[in-house]
């Protein structure tokens, strides 16, 4: 879990990193197929991390029936980083790169949109397996939400700019705005969850000791 979620954090950093030097001009055809590839992979490792925790979470506590469509929320950000990865190898290698870059941007954004639900489900797991004072699980709960909103809004902005760019709109410069956006959003939303996740499995584990 700890691996996954270190991994994420350097994937989206990467990410951001590349894009930023790509709109200042230095090589943006060739930094913006890896950074497509860094969000792939970031997704692919917070989806990875998320499912494998919330498996575990399963196994602790009894769930609602309604929580079982987190997992659904967690392996459409593994299936989008997958199908990231393969389009931004295709493009890296030459092929048709400002049409499949702008695909995997419009994958990208489906699959956090579909994620975002995921994040109020796990708040709603949280509460139920955690000791914590409330002010304390309010701000947290608070932590939660508004990494799902920045993802929401996130991935509305780059399934806009994923498809502005597919028509043939300034592709390059939009397409890089994309991956930086969807860089900062992953390290976010990913970062938060996760240690919400970590924290929650821990006093659960403590209180049932």
């Amino acid at each position: 879990m700890a691996a996954g979620a270190l991994a994420e954090g350097f994937a989206s950093i990467g990410a951001v990193v590349l894009s930023i030097i790509g709109l200042t001009g230095k090589f943006p055809l060739l930094l913006l197929p890896i950074a497509t590839i860094a969000i792939g992979a970031a997704l692919l490792f917070e989806g990875g991390a998320v499912t494998a925790k919330f498996s575990n979470l399963l196994s602790l506590a009894r769930v609602p029936a309604d929580l079982s469509q987190l997992g659904f929320g967690m392996t459409t950000e593994f299936i989008g980083g997958v199908g990231g990865i393969a389009l931004g190898v295709l493009a890296l290698i030459g092929i048709e790169s400002m049409v499949l870059v702008p695909v995997a941007v419009i994958l990208f954004g489906g699959s956090l949109l579909l994620g975002v639900n995921a994040a109020a489900k796990m708040n709603a797991l949280m509460g139920q397996m955690t000791e914590q004072r409330e002010a304390v699980r309010e701000v947290m709960r608070e932590a939660v939400f508004s990494a799902a909103g920045v993802q929401l809004l996130v991935s509305i902005g780059v399934v806009t700019l994923g498809i502005l760019a597919l028509i043939g709109i300034n592709p390059l410069a939009l397409s890089l705005v994309a991956t930086l956006s969807l860089g900062f959003a992953s390290l976010m939303s990913g970062t938060v969850l996760i240690s919400r996740v970590t924290v929650a499995a821990r006093r659960h584990k403590q209180a049932t000791a």
